[in-house]
């Protein structure tokens, strides 16, 4: 395996051990552990600390440990607001290129998120399926580049996150909203729509 591609593994690895609590706020990683424990080298382990670094998600002491970040209530606020920018960027982008049959995909991950409503682990992750699909389908590398690294700091924050009861309603009518926009091939209302479900101005 090339060098790149194994870093980007074990990027992910580490992150989704994050994002589901495996690792918790406060704990320690030491490269040379992780290194044995998957059996590569502890270059491509400090690359991806470095990156995880780079998006908040650990903090590194060098020559001692990598320790897992801390959340703060500001982090969770700051995610949440980028987050809902960022997902109506890339709908405004995919909501013209998408093929019939994405649109169909699309509009049953909306459909997704409304049951979820009440919790917010489930509703982050709803919402992170659904963005995750039109990114890949925005037809701009740059803007997916920035998802995928983003969306591991994004799933990890935004876990808790707890819909209120103002945000509650507007999200249930993007929910609502969205399928007529894709379906309708209309950016305006897509990006509309999406601002909605993340509750964001």
């Amino acid at each position: 395996m090339k060098k790149e591609p194994l870093a980007e593994g074990v990027f992910h690895l580490i992150g989704e051990r994050i994002v589901r609590g495996e690792l918790a706020p406060g704990d320690r990683i030491r490269d040379a552990e992780l290194a044995r424990e998957l059996s590569v080298s502890r270059t491509p382990v400090r690359e991806a600390l470095q990156r995880l670094e780079r998006i908040g998600l650990v903090k590194m002491y060098p020559s001692r440990f990598t320790e897992v970040t801390r959340l703060t209530p500001d982090a969770v606020r700051v995610a949440h607001e980028f987050a809902g920018l960022q997902a109506s960027v890339i709908a405004r982008l995919a909501c013209p290129r998408l093929a019939e049959d994405e649109i169909d995909a699309a509009v049953r991950l909306v459909a997704r998120v409304p049951p979820t409503v009440d919790d917010p682990a489930a509703c982050s992750q709803a919402r992170r399926e659904l963005v995750g699909y039109l990114a890949a389908r925005s037809g701009n590398r740059l803007q997916q580049d920035l998802v995928d690294e983003a969306s591991i700091a994004l799933a990890r924050v935004l876990r808790g996150f707890v819909v209120t009861p103002e945000h509650r309603e507007a999200l249930l009518r993007g929910c609502g909203e969205m399928p007529r926009a894709l379906r309708e091939r209309d950016a305006d209302a897509a990006e509309h729509a999406i601002r909605m479900i993340y509750g964001v101005a």
